[in-house]
């Protein structure tokens, strides 16, 4: 049993070595932490990345007791995941140049620092802040172009559907845009502007992962929002193309301007954090247990 001394020194030592080790991580991998903070502040579709440092101290925080345990079991094997993302990163470098790569190796390294720091046991509580990091890679735009375009062409086929059971509204959609007309007035609403809303898909999910993570949930439930992540994520951007079109209709915004993109972004994100939330705090009693009277009679 420690001391209260010693378990002090142990808390000190342990906090010490890990700045220590992500203070190298910010050192190295300080342009690509830049690009990413640049990004965000210039796209509000990005904006989530500037949002993920406060998300992984909230869930540092909300782990904190499981987190503190073991402060010392370091594993060497950290060392093998610190090597591979730098060598990864090297790769990407030169003799090929593949700024994605580069993003993606703060992964392994970011797990290495963690294995090497605290152990196993961290480095798995810690799965969820990686999975943060991650998403809030920026995509680059190819590659986002090939990912999004058939999801999207699905979502504003389905908007224009919904939009044209609107009372003396008709909605027609001519590739990624959509053009409407009423008694009043007729434009278009461009839902699809160059690299408009699809990189949001990554801002739902991250708060799918904060929910979720938020409390220590068992293997079955995180099964379940998993599942159910995908359905959600494609309906919220399904909503906010479907409110963006409800005010440039209604109010007849021309062009269609930021207003009606912001407001219809805002309330996506609170329907993801809603249903997000719903999924998580319902029950599933898929097996009933029958108690022995029921079965005697």
């Amino acid at each position: 049993m420690l001391s209260r001394r010693q378990r002090g020194y142990e808390i000190i030592w342990a906090l010490a070595r890990l700045t220590i080790l992500l203070s190298l991580f910010v050192w190295f991998f300080w342009p690509q932490l830049a690009r990413i903070a640049s990004v965000a502040f210039k796209s509000g579709e990005a904006v989530h990345a500037l949002v993920a440092p406060i998300a992984i101290l909230l869930l540092v925080y909300c782990r904190q007791q499981p987190l503190s345990r073991n402060l010392n079991n370091g594993s060497m094997w950290g060392i093998v995941l610190l090597l591979a993302g730098l060598a990864a990163y090297a790769a990407a470098t030169w003799p090929f140049s593949y700024a994605f790569i580069r993003y993606i190796t703060m992964i392994p390294v970011l797990a290495g620092v963690v294995l090497v720091a605290r152990g196993w046991q961290s480095l798995k509580l810690s799965l969820p802040l990686l999975l943060i990091v991650l998403l809030a890679i920026p995509v680059p735009s190819r590659l986002n172009a090939r990912l999004i375009i058939r999801p999207e062409t699905y979502t504003i086929a389905a908007v224009t559907a919904t939009l044209d059971q609107l009372p003396a509204i008709d909605t027609q959609a001519r590739g990624v845009d959509l053009f409407f007309s009423s008694e009043h007035s007729s434009g278009i609403v461009a839902l699809g502007e160059s690299n408009r809303g699809a990189k949001l898909l990554l801002a739902f999910a991250m708060i799918g992962v904060f929910v979720l993570f938020s409390r220590i949930r068992s293997i079955g439930r995180i099964i379940t929002v998993a599942l159910a992540a995908g359905p959600i994520v494609l309906f919220c951007n399904y909503l906010r193309l479907l409110c963006w079109g409800v005010i440039v209709i209604y109010t007849s915004i021309m062009p269609p301007g930021a207003l009606p993109r912001n407001i219809s972004t805002v309330c996506s994100l609170f329907a993801a954090y809603t249903l997000f939330v719903l999924v998580c705090a319902v029950r599933l009693n898929l097996f009933v247990e029958v108690e022995q009277d029921d079965i005697d009679n």
